[in-house]
């Protein structure tokens, strides 16, 4: 089994194990955070960078988090000894712009806007609908008590970033495509 078609069942897995009945208690949030850590260390997998993202052909993909942290973990333990396109995943959390330039995906937490790259850099911009409303290119949201996400292929399109026609097959909507 290809490692596309294993994403396709863990996220599939994933969603079924977020599926809870109507009089069920909403999602714990060390399960929602936990959850979405290893879409993020997923996402990686399903998206091209242009060569010019990385310093070298051995370079790690580097997954930020933005602002407040709320995986308690979950991320680190997500994209430990996980690879992507070949490339070793780590894990930072930026404190300022310069820094969050270095990112190939950065997640905004509480207080994250203010470090996002300027320019049209090639970052995947990933935000939560438990932060704000405002979307990045991947923005996650809780629907029938699971988690999902939307995709604005247009932006990430602007940033020079190709996501692959399965990631778009899982997402909830897809501006742009």
């Amino acid at each position: 089994m290809g490692p596309g078609r294993r994403f396709i069942l863990v996220l599939v897995a994933l969603s079924w194990s977020l599926s809870l009945p109507a009089f069920a208690a909403p999602v714990p949030a060390s399960l929602e955070y936990s959850v979405k850590a290893n879409y993020l260390v997923r996402f990686a997998a399903f998206v091209d960078w242009p060569p010019q993202a990385f310093a070298d052909s051995r370079s790690p993909v580097v997954l930020c988090v933005a602002g407040r942290d709320p995986f308690n973990g979950a991320l680190d333990r997500a994209a430990r000894a996980q690879t992507a396109h070949g490339r070793p995943l780590i894990v930072r959390r930026p404190r300022t712009a310069e820094a969050a330039a270095g990112c190939h995906v950065l997640y905004l937490g509480r207080g994250g806007a203010s470090l996002t790259p300027g320019g049209q850099r090639a970052v995947l911009l990933v935000t939560d609908a438990a932060v704000s409303a405002d979307r990045g290119m991947i923005h996650f949201v809780i629907d029938d008590d699971r988690v999902r996400f939307h995709i604005d292929l247009q932006a990430a399109s602007r940033s020079r970033l190709s996501i692959s026609s399965r990631l778009l097959n899982l997402a909830l909507s897809v501006r742009g495509g």
